[in-house]
């Protein structure tokens, strides 16, 4: 629905709490809103009309405005705390610095409310036209993470077997070379030892995690979404002390019609990442500081 305009968000007035400031009208994006003496009304806007960002909400002194529809309702906003109340740029630091991927875990099971939480937080994830267009497919207790484990490696082990070098020679012209020669060392390598070890009754994949989160993204939306959404669900597993890693071999997932079909992930999605998580059987000491490829600003 992301990208489509035929449904609309509704914004509406209480006249009895507007003190026709304006705010509203001079932060909407799209130009909605006006006000001519009254309170403020909506109307087409300059391109698209209203797509529910909230902006107006959120601006709004007294609590005046209310918009329904495009995923929004009317008690969808919140007041804000004080901004001391809030992570400070050196406490957020501390928390990416401190983050690393972990794969061991305790035999500790994770509560469901933690979980509840930590999905609360993802969907405070920025998107690219509301309504957000990104799912989820929660795994929660260790024998539902096994079993995804199992039949994800069992899906890797039929790809790793259909990409053979015959078939990897006749797709090198559609995905380039540097696509290809990643297929071949890499994806394919990996698909393999992953089926390998889930058969030989070694979880690689999800090494024994309490919880898996499975992200996926509609194609209505854009398709940075659901991993951005991803990265919202590691910083608040990591903030609320529980050790997470993010899983790439998922995509592999996407052409697995029974997989998509039994999780009930609409055809159109595209499977992204998976969030595993749980209470962490190490503790690093020390933070390790990467370097970017390059930073170049601009003249």
């Amino acid at each position: 629905m992301g990208l489509i305009f035929d449904v609309l968000g509704q914004p509406s007035v209480d006249p009895e709490r507007c003190t026709r400031c304006g705010q509203c009208v001079a932060i909407c994006p799209d130009e909605v809103l006006s006000i001519d003496g009254d309170v403020p009304k909506a109307g087409p806007g300059l391109m698209f009309g209203c797509i529910a960002c909230g902006h107006c909400v959120s601006m709004c002194p007294t609590g005046a405005i209310q918009i329904e529809g495009r995923g929004m309702r009317a008690d969808d906003a919140v007041e804000l705390g004080p901004r001391e109340a809030r992570a400070n740029a050196d406490q957020l630091q501390a928390l990416l610095l401190a983050r690393r991927s972990i794969r061991r875990f305790t035999d500790q099971e994770v509560d469901r409310a933690t979980v509840d939480r930590i999905i609360e937080m993802i969907t405070t994830a920025p998107m690219g036209i509301p309504p957000h267009e990104v799912g989820l497919v929660v795994f929660h207790g260790r024998e539902k993470v096994r079993e995804f484990s199992r039949e994800s490696c069992r899906s890797f082990g039929r790809a790793a077997r259909f990409f053979n070098p015959v078939v990897l020679t006749l797709m090198r012209p559609f995905i380039g070379k540097t696509n290809h020669a990643i297929m071949r060392d890499f994806v394919k390598p990996l698909m393999a030892k992953l089926a390998e070890a889930s058969e030989a009754g070694r979880d690689l994949f999800t090494y024994d995690a309490p919880v898996a989160i499975l992200f996926h993204g509609s194609a209505l939306g854009d398709p940075s979404d659901a991993h951005i959404a991803a990265t919202y669900g590691m910083l608040a597993a990591e903030s609320l002390g529980l050790g997470n890693c993010l899983l790439g071999t998922t995509a592999g997932l996407n052409h697995d019609k029974a997989f998509r079909q039994r999780h009930g992930i609409p055809r159109e999605n595209k499977i992204g990442l998976c969030l595993i998580l749980g209470h962490p059987a190490v503790r690093f000491r020390r933070g390790v500081r990467r370097r970017l490829a390059s930073v170049t600003f601009a003249e």
